[in-house]
């Protein structure tokens, strides 16, 4: 990402990255000297890529904020049948049972308020209102069951070959390719589908890192790695509390989908120096932990969140614009397989839950 692609955004959308650029540049000199290095020799690919981050997650924000939550009949293609009504109903069961168990794996606990808390539909009152969900979430739910080699992932099948043959390992992850394929078309379409692509794209990649794995696989095969460490791994995608040395104590997610893959070979590859691999280790959790700042306690120097300052200033056109320049679809790649690329891969995917 150069500098010089912000001229693909629209003006707007410029201004509102250059605007988080500069307050970049205003972050405590130890901390800044750290993450980008030393002052007036800053790494200005560091820069954009943490920029780019906050703005990803400023217009994940802002789409969900602005994504209105719909009945489930509202999706269907007859509202009146009753038979693709239940069908959809166990296609939400499905989803949330495993949902629930992702997050609670990651987080301890789900709050009773989640969209993802068991809904019980045997309620009057909750068989009235019904589920409650957006087109995101409908997308979501529906290819987590329609794309096997997620719900392979969720139902912790891919590690077994006797569950999941060689063979049809490849011909769920060629599945996965041609969908991939389709979010790239459709993002062609219009800025709305630009967006929408893009971070559906995000979401799953996020949640089920199959491009990670496939990527990490086969520098493993490349440089005979058999053994990656977990709690490295589990930084590029899991549920961290960081001890940050400049923000203190920290949860979040990994959501550093692009970055994570341009690390993998500084963070597995047995040739690297174990104090380039330190730094590299801590620098991604300084750069999760100031993200999480960003989002969740940055305001403008009117008082306003940040992340409403920019959701009020921005429109789809803009976001649009953003991932014209971001493009979270060149983490992307058509896989090609051997046996040790496969057997590499189930074990990664495996671990992630």
């Amino acid at each position: 990402m150069e500098q010089d692609g912000i001229f693909m955004m629209t003006p707007k959308m410029q201004m509102l990255y250059m605007d988080i650029v500069a307050s970049l540049g205003q972050l405590p000199i130890d901390q800044k000297t750290f993450i980008f290095g030393y002052e007036g020799e800053e790494d200005l690919d560091l820069v954009n890529l943490v920029a780019s981050y906050i703005v990803l997650e400023f217009i994940k924000y802002s789409y969900d904020y602005a994504d209105p939550e719909y009945s489930l009949r509202h999706f269907l293609e007859d509202p009146d049948d009753n038979s693709e009504r239940m069908a959809q109903q166990r296609v939400m069961q499905y989803v949330l049972k495993y949902k629930k168990r992702e997050i609670e794996t990651k987080e301890g606990e789900i709050s009773p308020d989640s969209k993802f808390a068991n809904i019980n539909m045997a309620d009057m009152k909750n068989k009235l209102t019904g589920y409650k969900i957006t087109e995101m979430n409908y997308f979501e739910h529906n290819n987590i069951r329609n794309l096997e080699i997620i719900k392979a992932i969720v139902e912790k099948r891919i590690g077994q070959s006797k569950k999941v043959s060689n063979k049809k390992f490849e011909e769920m992850l060629e599945q996965y390719d041609d969908w991939v394929e389709s979010l790239i078309e459709r993002s062609k379409r219009s800025d709305k589908d630009m967006v929408f692509a893009s971070l559906a794209l995000f979401t799953f990649e996020w949640h089920y890192p199959v491009e990670m794995a496939y990527e990490l696989s086969c520098i493993m095969e490349e440089k005979q790695i058999d053994y990656v460490d977990d709690k490295t791994l589990s930084l590029l995608y899991g549920y961290l509390k960081i001890d940050s040395r400049f923000e203190g104590l920290v949860s979040t997610e990994s959501r550093l989908v692009k970055g994570r893959i341009m690390a993998l070979p500084f963070l597995f590859c047995n040739d690297i120096d174990a104090n380039i691999r330190g730094w590299l280790i801590e620098l991604i959790k300084e750069i999760l932990a100031l993200v999480v700042v960003y989002t969740e306690e940055m305001y403008t120097i009117d008082g306003k969140e940040y992340k409403e300052w920019f959701r009020e200033e921005s429109t789809m056109k803009d976001w649009a614009s953003f991932f014209r320049y971001y493009d979270i679809f060149s983490i992307w790649q058509r896989k090609e397989w051997t046996n040790s690329r496969i057997k590499k891969m189930r074990h990664l995917l495996d671990k992630t839950f």
